[in-house]
């Protein structure tokens, strides 16, 4: 599994079709993440599921930077992605970080 993240609109789907033809991804794991709190499931239960796989690229965007949310259900959404991310990151054969359509490998 290939964990590919970066802020919104910063070009992590374009550079995964680039750079990891041929396999399944895993777009916007962070509304994923969102899905799973609203039906009340754990999302690192799912996201161990997903690292399981070995021909998947996960697309997680970054939303812990900025403002502190006012809602307590936002800052659980933040918190769940963050941990969630950590988690794919931890199990990912490689970790890249994308900003402006540029990727840096960072595992």
């Amino acid at each position: 599994m290939i964990l590919v993240t970066g802020g919104a609109y910063a070009g992590k789907t374009d550079f995964a079709r680039e750079h990891f033809p041929g396999m399944k991804l895993e777009v916007r794991y962070h509304e994923t993440v969102r899905r799973h709190l609203e039906d009340g499931t754990d999302p690192l239960e799912a996201a161990a599921a997903l690292a399981a796989g070995k021909d998947v690229v996960v697309l997680l965007d970054e939303v812990g930077c900025g403002i502190v949310p006012m809602e307590a259900s936002e800052r659980a959404y933040r918190e769940a992605v963050g941990r969630t991310g950590c988690f794919l990151a931890g199990q990912a054969d490689e970790v890249w970080r994308v900003v402006l359509g540029i990727g840096t490998r960072i595992k």
